[in-house]
């Protein structure tokens, strides 16, 4: 599930920018969506810090996602980025539109109830 706490101050020059948090969360959770009016030439941005497995809250943990286009039909994979927890991974500057990221791994594992993963904050920018 994830829960939108706050908003986000909004870089220079960039259309939005949304913080929340991941609270047990497993692979193919999918955030909320955002609107990109495509009204700048800002890369779209995902950054999980914190990251920790719920069962085990003093263990690290590693995480992979996918930024979706949320189309009719079958949506637009704009790609998967790793090591989400330990970076800002950047999409590019991305086509007007409505998108969401998926999660695509715990520490390397995709399996449904593998794992599960607490993060706090979550920083998009778009």
């Amino acid at each position: 599930m994830l829960a939108t706490v706050t908003f986000g101050v909004v870089p220079a020059h960039a259309e939005g920018s949304k913080t929340t948090y991941i609270s047990y969360w497993s692979t193919g959770g999918e955030s909320s969506r955002w609107h990109d009016g495509d009204n700048d030439n800002t890369s779209t941005t995902v950054r999980f810090q914190n990251c920790k497995l719920a069962s085990s809250p003093d263990t690290r943990a590693s995480a992979a996602v996918s930024v979706w286009k949320d189309v009719f039909g079958p949506d637009e994979n704009k790609g998967s980025k790793g090591d989400i927890c330990s970076a800002t991974k950047s999409w590019g500057v991305l086509a007007e539109g409505d998108y969401y990221f998926s999660l695509d791994n715990i520490n390397g594992a995709s399996g449904p109830g593998t794992f599960h993963l607490d993060a706090k904050p979550v920083t998009m920018t778009w």
